[in-house]
């Protein structure tokens, strides 16, 4: 059982909880404000009131870089500085109430959903709506028809890196690049309520189910998924291990689990069962984890610590250590654990060479250290029963009697550890190469000579057999290896598939191999001059024939890439990099992202200004790029929206419905200007004009077709 501390008794109910920089972790609650704590005393460190930050607040987030801390009150979002308590921004939202927030990885967005669910997008510091993400229910008319009042809703988001994933009403995951807007992945196999998201690295996504299940799907393919059925009646909480084929799973009761995502299985279904259920969590440097409960109690969880097992290892207490990972399969696998292994390793090595010089006392001396650990007991044993055979097996090596020691040996295996073994594999290695020539120049019974004493031997007759029973076919592969006549080597294994164990073979798999492993570093680098001659070696290999397909697609794309990017065609560049995902790990493609990356937050600076002269003129032709025409597009909307907002201050209501009118030309209805016009009226006390025609809604993307928004600027 893990030790359980009780760290903070907060005053009123804690709605969330994050771990800071600086030993600190902070909590917020329904009517005490936010407290920071310090980790090791658990004692307060500072309490940080609002009067907005009240039980009305119907949604909150820290930020990942430990500054702020964002919370939602009457359709109004405050940004406050978590140690000023300085509120660094308000954000009054539409007119619709914001259930969910979060900051994204770089602390720079925050991203929200709404009771009608729809994804928004808004810089910290910023008082506009930059963008409208997505929204659910995907599409899917059946179910859209069907949501009644008030039952629409967003429910989970995860971050990493610049990927967003989100999920909502009708159990979509879509996962979006938040500089490009960019739908990496929509993913619709599962249609019940999701409840908790994140990311396992660049290419896994893990969802926590409403009915207990948890769903692993990987992007490259999203179609195949994983599911495994977990204790809990509803995954609300996922917590990434510090050896990742471990996740932490927990709901709305006070059990912990733990689920080993490699394996599909449930390694302890209640690591840690509290005396209260569970609010939030954090994990503090894989060491622990800091849990808030239903109760207001907050407890510090040791977990099975990587730097205990480091510090038992350091210390020799190596029996421990093996009992530490027993217990904790979460540390199986790990960095320290493979220490721990080699440690063994090279024990066993020791303790063999000193009974190898018939030191026994010595062997046990350096084994000693494991004569508890269980594991090991029945390898430790089989070397010393092995060792109790060594002068049998020398007096038959030394009489060369070969095949019986290869028996005695097969047998005990700790005996291949000997010098005498290692010599006997190196007679056998020239006997065979040389029968192998004598097979090639037709002479049989020389080979037959040779080998004939191994036929007895388990490990070597099965290819034995093979040389000398079917020495046609055999001459015909050695041949085939010798010319790299792949097609024929192919062949002749179809017909036999231990042709694959004949050494030359192996030592030209080998090098195959080498070359594919040399190609994909090379397409990473574009290095494509080698790439092209890789691939010609390799082309007329049926084993690998696919492998070398899917290679030579992703050079060609990479060719077309970097032709466009020498003619600085930028637009080109970046509809290859969408159209073709595997150019996603280049050197060059990080480079384009690198750049539209800054291209954006100068564009979202110019839209949040309202001013789209210097959108059009930053992003050049880039403005008709099809792939992102939904992130462009936001920016220009914004920059309309901004425009009138500001006119709007200033009283310019002529200017303002001038604008308004050029923005239903261009864009049709949406809810961003139904919300606007309304206002306008409201403070105006002018009644738009807009016909039926014009309140229609368009196509997301339709304003492309505007010559005033594609029309280059000067």
């Amino acid at each position: 059982m893990s030790k359980i501390h009780e760290c903070q008794k907060s005053k009123s109910n804690i709605t969330n909880l994050k771990v800071l920089d600086n030993n600190t972790f902070a909590y917020s609650t329904k009517l005490h404000g936010i407290i920071l704590i310090d980790l090791d005393e658990c004692k307060v460190k500072k309490n940080i009131t609002n009067k907005y930050l009240n039980s009305t607040v119907t949604a909150h987030s820290f930020s990942p870089n430990s500054k702020m801390f964002a919370f939602v009150n009457n359709r109004v979002i405050y940004i406050i500085d978590i140690y000023t308590n300085e509120t660094l921004q308000t954000i009054q939202t539409a007119d619709e109430d914001i259930t969910i927030i979060n900051f994204d990885t770089s602390s720079t967005y925050i991203i929200a959903g709404t009771v009608n669910g729809r994804v928004l997008q808004y810089r910290y510091n910023k008082t506009s709506l930059l963008s409208r993400l997505c929204s659910f229910p995907h599409y899917r008319s059946s179910i859209y028809l069907n949501i009644k009042d008030n039952e629409n809703f967003v429910s989970a988001f995860a971050f990493h890196k610049n990927m967003f994933a989100c999920s909502g009403y009708g159990g979509a995951i879509i996962i979006i690049d938040l500089y490009s807007h960019r739908e990496l992945e929509i993913i619709t196999h599962n249609r019940t309520r999701v409840e908790a998201l994140c990311f396992i690295g660049n290419n896994t996504v893990i969802s926590g189910n409403g009915d207990g299940t948890i769903d692993i799907t990987s992007l490259g393919n999203t179609k195949v998924h994983k599911t495994i059925n977990t204790p809990l009646s509803t995954v609300r909480h996922i917590i990434v291990m510090p050896n990742p084929d471990y996740i932490m799973v927990a709901g709305t009761t006070n059990i912990i689990s733990i689920i080993d995502i490699k394996k599909l299985k449930i390694t302890h279904s209640k690591y840690v069962e509290l005396d209260s259920n569970i609010i939030k969590i954090g994990i503090i440097d894989g060491e622990s984890l800091v849990v808030a409960q239903e109760n207001n109690k907050i407890v510090i969880i040791e977990l099975a610590s990587v730097s205990k097992l480091k510090s038992l290892i350091v210390n020799n207490c190596l029996e421990d250590a093996y009992k530490l990972i027993h217990k904790e399969p979460m540390l199986r696998g790990s960095y320290e654990h493979k220490i721990l292994e080699e440690r063994f390793n090279d024990d066993y090595l020791k303790s063999a060479k000193a009974l190898i010089n018939q030191n026994k006392a010595q062997a046990s001396d350096i084994l000693a250290l494991y004569k508890n650990v269980h594991s090991k007991q029945s390898e430790i044993k089989n070397l010393f029963e092995a060792f109790a055979n060594l002068k049998r097996f020398n007096d038959l090596f030394l009489e060369k009697k070969y095949a019986l020691a290869y028996s005695i040996s097969s047998k005990f295996p700790p005996l291949k550890l000997t010098a005498q073994y290692k010599k006997m594999e190196q007679i056998f290695k020239i006997a065979f190469s040389n029968a192998q020539k004598h097979v090639l120049n037709g002479n049989l019974d020389a080979a037959k000579a040779l080998l004939n004493e191994y036929n007895v031997v388990a490990s070597k007759k099965t290819i034995i057999r093979l040389i000398l029973t079917q020495n046609r076919e055999f001459v015909e592969f050695l041949e085939a290896v010798k010319k790299k006549d792949f097609i024929n080597i192919d062949k002749l294994i179809n017909k036999n598939a231990l042709f694959t164990q004949i050494p030359t073979y192996l030592a030209l798999n080998d090098e195959i191999e080498e070359k594919l492993d040399a190609i994909k570093h090379n397409i990473n680098i574009s290095e494509l001059d080698i790439v092209k001659n890789l691939l010609c070696e390799l082309e007329n290999i049926p084993s690998i024939s696919k492998r070398v397909q899917i290679l030579n697609i992703e050079y060609k794309n990479l060719q077309l890439l970097q032709a466009a990017y020498e003619k600085n065609n930028f637009k080109l560049c970046y509809e290859i990099l969408d159209s073709h995902k595997s150019l996603a790990n280049t050197e060059l493609a990080r480079l384009l992202e690198k750049h539209w990356s800054k291209l954006m937050q100068q564009c979202e600076e110019y839209a949040l200004q309202g001013n789209i002269k210097d959108i059009k003129k930053t992003l050049g032709n880039l403005i008709g790029l099809s792939t992102r025409h939904s992130k462009i597009g936001d920016l220009v909307r914004v920059s309309f929206h901004v425009r009138i907002k500001f006119l709007m201050d200033e009283e310019n209501f002529r200017g303002a419905e001038t604008i308004i009118y050029t923005y239903i030309d261009i864009f049709g209805s949406d809810s961003e200007i139904n919300q606007i016009m309304k206002r306008f009226e409201k403070i105006s006390s002018i009644k738009l004009a807009i016909s039926q025609n014009q309140s229609n809604r368009r196509p997301r993307n339709g304003w492309t077709d505007s010559s005033m928004i594609m029309r280059q600027e000067s």
